[in-house]
């Protein structure tokens, strides 16, 4: 709560200056047109005044809040030290949990792709693509009306514009 309410009044003694700034740039460019300075100023603290009271409470409810539900969801945890001593005893067994985790899935996937991996193995390309251009098991070269007219190749596919 201090610390909210310190903040914004400071931001609320930025913007009470910059109104005073403001008024006399503007008044320097067209003399005469606004309020009274005093008027201009006692609307900025009004609305300072009522930004710093809300938001002070705005944000004192924001951190019961979170620690309300810190209190049963743990919370966040933020240690701020001058020396890099290493992880905390909680940290470091956080992580090596993690690291057997990803062990573990590594080995499984492993062992996964091995798996699938044996029973894909395919013929090669030109093979299997020549069975299904000739619609039978012979190659290519012994059917080659099968490739349309005017085409004596061995089985290869020729789009009409070249």
């Amino acid at each position: 709560m201090v610390t909210s309410s310190l903040m914004l009044g400071g931001l609320g003694v930025v913007v009470v200056v910059t109104a005073c700034v403001a008024w006399i740039m503007l008044e320097a460019v067209a003399p005469d047109v606004l309020p009274a300075l005093t008027t201009v100023l006692g609307i900025a603290v009004g609305v300072v005044s009522l930004e710093v009271v809300l938001g002070t409470c705005l944000a004192t409810l924001g951190a019961f809040l979170y620690n309300f539900s810190a209190q049963y969801s743990g919370g966040v945890e933020i240690a701020v030290t001058d020396g890099l001593t290493g992880p905390t005893p909680t940290t470091a067994q956080a992580l090596l949990l993690i690291a057997r985790a990803r062990a573990r899935v590594r080995r499984h996937l492993r062992a996964y792709v091995r798996l699938r991996g044996a029973g894909a193995v395919r013929r090669p390309l030109e093979d299997h693509d020549s069975r299904i251009r000739t619609g039978g098991t012979q190659p290519a070269e012994a059917r080659p009306e099968a490739d349309g007219p005017g085409n004596t190749g061995g089985g290869e596919l020729r789009q009409p514009w070249t």
